[in-house]
């Protein structure tokens, strides 16, 4: 197949100009499949136009890059983040800005992640902006795809104060289907839903009304995703046809009727363990001083988290680590019956937890509960790119953009090589690491 491909290729790349072939390097093209050793990638005019093998595939006057030893990987997606509200100490709703949400798209980027959707959290029209200059191509940075405003019971969406406002408080069926209409009439990605009473502290939305907005939105043909903590809330929304889960079931082991089901109806789950992982802590991690930690993150930030470890009750610590088992274990049985598991690190949720890092940490503990390095590559490129419907993203395949990571180790063999990044490049331009990491300086 490598062979026929470079012979169609080398009338196409010499008719171009300023084309690069990369050559050497091991390259993921799709997570999904066995990679491609010594391999060749062939960039012109932010495109991939041609994959094969080194030798093989062959660009006349096309300049050459030799990447020997280095692995070549699709650039990540993240389907759950919440732009916007932290800056450096300060975590509100005045720090979403133009500057401060350009700021970690590009740390985003710098971190090898190509799109992220802002699941829900977004205030007023600058995410519809920015994500407009993008497609125009005005702007660059990690790609924003947005919810806008989510849907909740009122004071029932979400956890962090800060970001409670954020959401449509709605207590009638009236008032929920006029939500998602504002919404949807700003072409939203999806529409997000919070179905949690944080522990019997607030009223959740009920079922009646749940299902008013996913008959509302698949109406606008706009898709919803829910924000869910019980497995009986899930087993229902998954009845009353909910596209995608923004987190896992973490009351209870899910059943083998939960996870058939949605199987069956196609429901992609995003697992988001980092955050719930962050609390097993009784003391500061020894990730916390992970050099692309400190490249993507402020110093005072990362201070202030190393002190907090130990103002944790006991108490606090057990309950966080048994729930988190029960995530790890859910995931696996989730995993290992065929669900379409996407990826998502809820970066930005509350305070102090990390943009751009936490991705990387994210497929670790992807990893750690059970799935395969090959499997959580997926999850974070192909799987998730379908699911936001990027369909110029996700796999190294020709047409599609040029998105990528140089990276010095095979994450393959050890999933924490995916933090060992030699370069990136968008849309087939390689990111100015250098001078990005000596401005947050």
């Amino acid at each position: 197949m490598f062979r026929l491909l470079a012979v169609c290729l080398i009338v196409f790349a010499t008719a171009a100009s300023g084309a690069t072939l990369f050559e050497g390097a091991r390259l993921i093209v799709d997570a999904r499949l066995p990679s491609v050793e010594n391999g060749a990638l062939l960039v012109d005019n932010g495109k991939i136009i041609g994959v094969g093998k080194t030798g093989v595939l062959k660009a006349p006057g096309a300049t050459r890059v030799d990447v020997t030893g280095k692995t070549i990987m699709p650039a990540l997606i993240d389907a759950h983040v919440h732009l916007g509200y932290q800056k450096d100490l300060i975590y509100s709703a005045d720090n979403f800005t133009r500057d401060n949400l350009l700021d970690q798209l590009n740390r985003y980027a710098y971190a090898g992640v190509a799109a992220v959707l802002s699941l829900g959290t977004d205030l007023g029209d600058l995410p519809f902006q920015l994500r407009a200059e993008q497609a125009s191509g005005h702007l660059g940075g990690a790609l924003i795809r947005t919810a806008g405003r989510g849907l909740a019971a009122p004071d029932g969406g979400p956890n962090a104060p800060e970001l409670k406002p954020s959401a449509y408080g709605v207590s009638t069926e009236e008032e929920a289907r006029r939500a998602v209409r504002e919404q949807t009439a700003k072409k939203v990605d999806f529409i997000k839903i919070w179905v949690d009473d944080r522990n019997g502290t607030v009223k959740k939305l009920s079922p009646a009304l749940y299902r008013a907005i996913i008959d509302e939105a698949h109406r606008q043909r706009t898709r919803v995703i829910a924000h869910v903590y019980y497995l009986d809330d899930a087993r229902d929304l998954v009845n009353a046809g909910i596209d995608g889960f923004a987190h896992l079931v973490r009351d209870r082991d899910m059943d083998d009727e939960i996870v058939a089901l949605i199987k069956r109806r196609d429901v992609v789950m995003i697992p988001n363990l980092a955050l719930a992982e962050n609390g097993t802590y009784a003391e500061a991690p020894a990730w916390l001083d992970d050099p692309l930690l400190r490249e993507t993150t402020p110093a005072s930030i990362l201070k202030r988290v190393r002190g907090s470890y130990a103002q944790r009750p006991a108490a606090t610590v057990q309950r966080a680590r048994e729930i988190y088992a029960r995530m790890q274990r859910n995931l696996a049985k989730l995993n290992a019956a065929g669900v379409t598991i996407a990826f998502g690190a809820d970066s930005g949720a509350v305070r102090d937890h990390f943009h751009a890092y936490t991705d990387h940490r994210e497929l670790q503990l992807m990893v750690e509960a059970g799935m395969r390095p090959a499997q959580a590559l997926a999850a974070a490129t192909a799987t998730s790119a379908n699911f936001l419907r990027l369909t110029d993203r996700g796999t190294l395949a020709k047409g599609k953009s040029a998105d990528f990571i140089v990276l010095d180790g095979n994450p393959l063999a050890a999933i924490a090589n995916t933090k060992k990044i030699a370069k990136v490049y968008l849309g087939g331009k390689e990111l100015d690491r250098e001078r990005m990491r000596a401005s947050w300086k």
